[in-house]
């Protein structure tokens, strides 16, 4: 049984600060076409999200900054396409 009951599937249940330092990067399979599709930024925040398919019934995933906004990484998807991923490493 998972142990968040009740949120519906995609829906943010909590949110933390991110520490300074980390930064996404936004791939795509070899010849996608990324023209108009903003590049990553920093992570500005962590968010829990209800995801009935993993353990616990959650996932973490990042906040960060791409063309003037914040996003995650399903709204950065829905957004732009599903075939997008997002990878979080240390900013330059």
């Amino acid at each position: 049984m998972p142990l968040l009951v009740g949120p519906e599937a995609g829906s943010v249940v909590g949110m933390v600060p991110a520490f300074d330092g980390l930064r996404v990067e936004v791939t795509a399979p070899p010849g996608s076409d990324t023209a108009g599709v903003p590049g990553g930024g920093l992570v500005v925040g962590w968010v829990l999200v209800a995801d009935e398919g993993a353990v616990g019934g959650a996932r973490v995933d990042p906040v960060f900054l791409a063309a003037g906004r914040a996003w995650t990484p399903d709204q950065f998807q829905a957004a732009h396409g599903q075939h997008l991923g997002v990878v979080v490493g240390r900013a330059a």
